[in-house]
């Protein structure tokens, strides 16, 4: 039997930059799979001002250090752990919906803003906010973090902490340390050992593969020129052409652009090996993409945009393409972002995505914990009739959510 890592002192405090952060240090912290707490990413929004002074989110990064003495001291403090912390002074960017919420704050006459958020900014994917190095004691350090964000939130009065997209098993932890574990929907691809696209379509109800064959013929049919490249692959002329197609894209919908064009620049410099792009060229220009990112066995949709109006076209390039990509490389999951039960009819399944919530007033707390009690049967039900009136040739099932994520 393997004994537990001895119990340590830590020294947690916050940074209000990464940049006073090694980078190998941080991303040590991070796992396999999740490019939007790495340190580039986070970092990046920092340089190209999506975050920071003047907007709705202030980085507030806590960093968790060994504390030693005497010869251990001599090779400085060991990075053992950190939180991707931000205040917010809205909830907007966050995709785990709080509005209700400050709302019933207002009635109360409580102040709901600012407030502390642990999460990828602008980013709805499943992800760890509880950053451990592997060779550290993960409960103790995780502990360690988690009631340093609440008192960091009483120290400073504010109204409360959220954790967000969590692995179930993050929030799991967190409801024991007194946060309130929360629970919504959203649509998710896994893969199950298909040996191609046909074979995932022949996993599909026969409506759903007629339905998707049909439209996958009908934009072949229009000439684009469509592939899925990889970000050092493209030229910086492209990524301008990912970063108009997205702004446009925003602006068209009346949704405001979280991301700015020097993102996209810090993109191509610090980690285009993370991007995917899947772009329809006319004439050998780029008229449609979508940009998307991938790391270990994951591969995240992200941003979205098309200078031509094509029935089936954002179908064939944000969902088909990037499944077969999937299947042909081996990734076990695709994540296509929030919102939009049209996934559920092109292959895609309801999955529970999990959060974390702690409010310092106690009767906005007794109101919130009534309502995600309320909450969470009805996501329960929610995804199990999603599931069983989805795509797939299955009858329905039970849903139990700790299986989910």
């Amino acid at each position: 039997m393997v004994a537990p890592p001895p119990r340590i002192a830590l020294q947690i405090h916050v940074a209000s930059s990464l940049d006073t952060v090694a980078a190998t240090d941080w991303d040590a912290l991070v796992g396999d799979d999740h490019p939007f707490v790495e340190h580039a990413f986070l970092l990046g929004l920092e340089q190209s001002g999506c975050v920071g002074p003047g907007t709705a989110w202030q980085p507030l990064y806590l960093v968790a250090h060994s504390a030693h003495s005497g010869a251990a001291a001599q090779a400085g403090p060991q990075l053992l752990g950190a939180v991707p912390l931000y205040g917010k002074s809205d909830s907007f960017g966050e995709f785990i919906f709080d509005f209700s919420w400050a709302q019933a704050a207002h009635q109360l006459g409580v102040r709901y803003y600012p407030k502390l958020v642990a999460a990828a900014p602008f980013t709805p994917a499943t992800g760890p906010r509880l950053l451990i190095h592997p060779q550290a004691n993960q409960s103790e350090v995780a502990a360690a973090l988690a009631q340093a964000v609440l008192q960091l939130a009483r120290d400073h009065g504010l109204s409360s902490a959220h954790w967000l997209h969590l692995p179930l098993q993050q929030a799991q932890f967190l409801e024991t340390q007194g946060y309130l574990h929360r629970t919504t929907v959203q649509a998710q691809w896994s893969n199950a050992g298909y040996g191609d696209f046909e074979a995932f379509l022949t996993s599909r109800r026969a409506p759903i593969r007629k339905q998707i064959r049909r439209e996958r013929r009908q934009v072949a049919q229009q000439g684009l020129a469509i592939s899925v490249e990889p970000g050092p692959a493209l030229g910086q002329a492209d990524w301008q052409t990912l970063y108009r197609l997205y702004a446009n894209h925003c602006l068209a919908y009346n949704n405001q652009a979280w991301l700015t064009a020097d993102f996209f620049e810090w993109l191509r410099l610090h980690m285009p090996q993370r991007l995917l792009a899947c772009v329809a060229r006319q004439d050998g220009q780029i008229v449609a993409a979508t940009v998307n990112f991938a790391k270990g066995q994951v591969l995240y949709g992200r941003y979205w945009g098309s200078d031509i109006d094509m029935p089936f076209l954002h179908f064939e390039m944000a969902f088909y393409q990037l499944i077969d990509y999937c299947i042909s490389n081996g990734f076990q999951r695709f994540e296509a972002g929030s919102g939009g039960e049209h996934k559920l009819q092109r292959g895609l399944e309801a999955v529970a995505i999990h959060s974390a919530h702690w409010i310092a007033d106690p009767r906005l707390a007794h109101a919130v914990t009534q309502a995600n009690q309320r909450e969470r049967q009805a996501v329960a039900d929610q995804v199990q009739w999603l599931r069983s009136h989805g795509s797939a040739r299955r009858d329905g099932e039970a849903l139990d959510l700790s299986t989910q994520l």
